[in-house]
């Protein structure tokens, strides 16, 4: 029989509300049921078959879901000219095997899923290497060899591989169709009331869930986030093929082909002997960010596309459409938008994450503080030296100006990260004041640092020098405060956790890597150089470890003498952004309380020739009194 003017248009599924459901519920129970039984299986005997007895499953579960609801559509084309005919041509209509008439518009459809699969294959793997992510080796395809383990010249040894993986397509062929036809050919157009992105959106998720059974137990699990992103992006792909074709063949080649030919072949041919090419998830081909880049771009483009292709598909356009609610499609949309940027970020910064030592190497060196190491950056000669504590939520490189100004003047100095921020690896237990101002002088000697010190301490640091010299006096030859935390607040610690999570949310989206937009301006350049790092997510995990820790440290600085005189004749200047510091400087018989001309709290950058003048007048005393 001859095609239609339009044959590629397939028909609405049919049925009642109740027995969509009915097919919907006996889909999910074998579709999803027989992958858990099957990684059950493979728990107790180590016979693993999840991925193609998956595969098969959701296959049979379409089968049997519509060969059950399919009693009502074949008395429907029983009338229409034959019992048996009418059911199966209604099945096969609503799941977009047929028509494949006439047979030159499939094989273009195709032609296109195959080309544009390998295509994306190719310039995820493009986009790797240039980031630095894939290792390449284009003249001895070394990693090519390692995977299949022959030799040759480098054509033979790719037809040879390319061979391997056609064969492995057919054979993949039945299992890509029984996936397509489940998820694509039956599941896609029962989710139509939902809309046709958010149908699209579902349908991926709920078809990399499914996937599950394959990654708990296995080794894989931290795959399958990554996973999962690609499966969304991938299936609105694959739906869009569907649409546009009104069948799943085309579907089915570009799945195979992606199971086979990139995973195996694309993704291997160029790639160099070395671990990290093939074994990160987060950025291995189609599978990983540079592959959610490609099709993100295309989904973007095409997406005036994919609404024309639904809109001429009865089972999206032919179905009654909801009134239209912009502001909710609006929001709906946005909601989206961001969510698919926030994984897309996450993607990259969790990859590039792991090159980070290489890209951005510690300025100073790692010394030992007992069970973790901390990252220390000394800078010229003297004594004694001056020891820089920061801020809460920053780093040693804040100091580097300071330091720079101290080393060119006859000065040592030594900045350092606290456990967990920047370089510096994480600490154990509580975090709090305490904890700090012990390791750092575990970590001066250990370092060979000879004291006392000149210790400078800005906000959050002032609470762990002040913890310091009531630990170790001996090691303290003065201080320089700079508008330091006051105990007596008590309402900082929420509202700065607060804080902590939102910027490790930022940094571990990857907001950081697209500039240091967050970095005060006024920061050294080291500070804005090494950003990702500096304000990285494991520093505001730090950041907020210490905030965890608040009650305990502000209940120990409260402990501490707070008379006048307490300290002694000890040289100390405490500078402020504003009124409040003279009762920290009667703390010593020798302190001298000075208000900065700004307001601003990070006054060693507003105004860091006082905070230099002020340090080597403390530097004369200390000098005078030892």
């Amino acid at each position: 029989m001859r095609s239609t003017a339009e044959p590629h248009l397939v028909s609405p599924p049919g049925g009642t509300p109740g027995g969509r459901r009915r097919e919907l519920t006996v889909f999910v129970l074998i579709g999803f049921g027989i992958p858990w039984l099957l990684w059950l299986l493979r728990v107790r005997t180590g016979v693993d078959v999840v991925a193609p007895g998956g595969m098969i499953a959701v296959g049979l579960a379409t089968f049997v879901a519509l060969r059950l609801d399919r009693r009502t559509g074949g008395r429907m084309g029983g009338r229409m000219g034959g019992r048996m005919g009418g059911r199966m041509g209604t099945v096969a209509r609503d799941t977009a095997l047929v028509p494949v008439r006439p047979v030159r518009r499939l094989v273009r459809f195709c032609a296109i899923a195959l080309g544009a699969t390998l295509a994306s294959g190719f310039l995820a793997v493009a986009i790797g290497a240039w980031a630095g992510e894939y290792p390449t080796d284009l003249e001895n395809l070394s990693g090519l060899r390692d995977v299949y383990g022959t030799s040759g010249e480098p054509f033979q040894l790719i037809l040879s591989a390319l061979a391997v993986n056609i064969g492995l397509l057919v054979v993949v062929l039945p299992l890509a169709f029984c996936e397509e036809w489940a998820w694509r050919g039956f599941l896609l157009p029962r989710l139509r009331p939902l809309g046709l992105w958010p149908a699209l959106l579902a349908g991926g998720l709920i078809w990399g869930v499914w996937h599950l059974p394959g990654y708990v137990g296995a080794g894989a699990s931290a795959g399958f986030v990554p996973f999962l992103v690609s499966t969304v992006f991938f299936g609105i792909l694959l739906g869009w093929l569907r649409l546009a074709s009104g069948l799943i063949w085309p579907g089915v080649l570009a799945h195979a082909a992606n199971n086979t030919l990139v995973t195996a072949f694309v993704n291997v041919v160029f790639s160099a002997d070395d671990e990290r090419a093939l074994s990160d998830p987060w950025t291995v081909g189609l599978s990983g960010w540079p592959g959610w880049l490609i099709m993100l771009a295309v989904i973007l483009v095409g997406a005036r596309a994919i609404r024309r292709a639904a809109e001429r598909d009865p089972a999206f356009g032919g179905l009654p459409r909801r009134r239209p609610r912009p502001l909710r499609r609006i929001a709906a949309a946005s909601l989206g938008l961001v969510i698919v940027a926030a994984l897309a970020g996450t993607a990259v910064e969790q990859s590039m994450a792991r090159t980070d030592a290489r890209r951005f190497p510690a300025p100073g060196r790692l010394v030992s503080a007992g069970t973790h190491q901390l990252h220390l950056r000394c800078l010229g000669s003297g004594s004694p030296a001056v020891v820089f504590e920061a801020g809460w939520g920053d780093s040693s490189t804040t100091w580097d100006g300071l330091q720079r100004e101290l080393a060119a003047s006859g000065r040592r100095s030594c900045a350092y990260d606290r456990a967990g921020y920047a370089w510096s690896e994480p600490g154990p237990g509580v975090r709090d004041a305490s904890a700090e101002a012990a390791e750092l002088v575990t970590l001066l000697a250990n370092a060979g640092e000879r004291g006392p010190f000149v210790f400078v301490g800005h906000s959050w640091g002032g609470h762990v020098l002040r913890l310091l010299r009531a630990q170790r006096p001996e090691q303290v030859a003065g201080l320089v405060l700079l508008d330091i935390a006051d105990e007596r607040n008590t309402g900082l610690a929420t509202p700065a956790t607060i804080q902590a999570h939102v910027w490790s949310f930022a940094a571990g989206a990857g907001l950081l890597r697209t500039g240091a937009w967050m970095v005060d301006p006024r920061e050294p350049r080291l500070t804005r150089a090494n950003a990702p790092v500096v304000f990285g997510p494991a520093t505001w995990a730090a950041a907020a470890a210490e905030m965890r820790a608040y009650d305990a440290t502000v209940r120990a600085v409260r402990g501490l003498p707070s008379g006048p005189g307490s300290w002694g004749g000890l040289p100390l200047t405490v500078i402020s952004a504003q009124d409040g510091g003279e009762r920290t400087a009667r703390l010593s018989t020798r302190g001298r309380h000075v208000v900065a001309a700004t307001q601003d709290h990070y006054v060693h950058l507003a105004e860091p020739a006082l905070v230099l003048r002020e340090i080597h007048r403390v530097l004369g005393e200390a000098a005078f009194t030892k």
